[in-house]
């Protein structure tokens, strides 16, 4: 049964009020102190949010407060955490929310989770969207393990801009880009984010068609290496295996089979990510609908699914 943990949710009352002290006062220092215990809060909130296993709960909480993340970005555009909060709420409400049922609108977030990540680089390596091939590769020399987070939602906010995108050359055309930023999360810090980088690198090869640079065989072993990183937890994963591996191989045996572990798992089993096998359970019976559709089958056929 999927229960709701309202305690775990960051109060909307409290991102409210910062909003409006900072709004009505001239003090520096107070301004400062307010933006450190935001920031401080939003970072603990999304934290708190992985635990959540109710999903219209935790949709509300990134509708109600996204706009507020991005007022407190705009009165602060130098602070770098807050820009990094918005990027990754931005990207993770687009992937979770928006992305299965208006594609248009996905593509659109994500392009503003990019900007804010964008400012959360150190501004003495700071570049945008404009940058050349062979500028990006002598600044992403200077990047460490610290700065991986904002290199990280750079290029998960952009790539899936572009993912959203592949019949479109002026999208195509920064894919370099964003794979040259994805290289450089790889050499630092391949575990952030649950093995994003890979599972970055396994939708990279396996979504695209080989004449359009895809690689199933290098998508399935960044699939596997993430996987082997989360030890088989993180659902996402999975669904995106059968979401694009499974289908571009026409592996029906290998769909159905991750598909079925997705919506079998039992979400209490790894509560420290509840919301996001959540997400890839609700994700997968919506695949599974396309399941005729993806694969030249006659019928469709039933999951074996746990009695709840």
């Amino acid at each position: 049964m999927i229960r709701a943990r309202r305690k775990d949710i960051f109060p909307l009352n409290l991102l409210g009020i910062s909003i409006f002290l900072i709004m009505f006062t001239n003090c520096s220092l107070v301004k400062h102190q307010i933006f450190s215990s935001a920031g401080n809060f939003m970072i603990t909130s999304m934290n708190s949010l992985y635990q959540e296993d109710d999903l219209q709960l935790a949709e509300r909480f990134f509708s109600s407060n996204l706009k507020l993340i991005e007022l407190l970005a705009i009165q602060e555009p130098n602070n770098r955490a807050i820009n990094l909060v918005a990027g990754q709420a931005f990207g993770a409400y687009a992937m979770a929310f928006v992305d299965d049922y208006d594609p248009e609108r996905a593509t659109r977030l994500f392009q503003r989770g990019l900007n804010y990540a964008l400012r959360a680089l150190p501004p003495a390596h700071q570049f945008d969207q404009t940058i050349t091939p062979a500028d990006l590769e002598k600044k992403l020399k200077n990047f460490k393990v610290k700065d991986v987070p904002a290199l990280f939602w750079i290029g998960y906010n952009w790539g899936s801009a572009i993912l959203h995108n592949l019949d479109q050359p002026e999208y195509i055309a920064d894919l370099a880009k964003v794979e040259m930023i994805m290289h450089r999360v790889l050499e630092l810090d391949e575990k952030y984010n649950f093995g994003g980088v890979h599972l970055f690198y396994a939708n990279y090869y396996a979504a695209r068609p080989p004449f359009l640079g895809g690689d199933p065989v290098k998508g399935k072993e960044h699939f596997e290496r993430s996987l082997v990183l989360t030890a088989n937890r993180f659902n996402l994963t999975k669904y995106y295996y059968a979401r694009y591996y499974a289908v571009q191989t026409q592996d029906l045996g290998l769909f159905d089979s991750l598909l079925t572990e997705i919506i079998n798992t039992d979400l209490d089993q790894y509560p420290e990510i509840r919301l996001f096998n959540a997400i890839a359970r609700q994700k997968a019976l919506l695949l599974y609908q396309e399941r005729e559709n993806l694969f030249d089958i006659e019928s469709q056929s039933e999951l074996p699914l746990k009695e709840e």
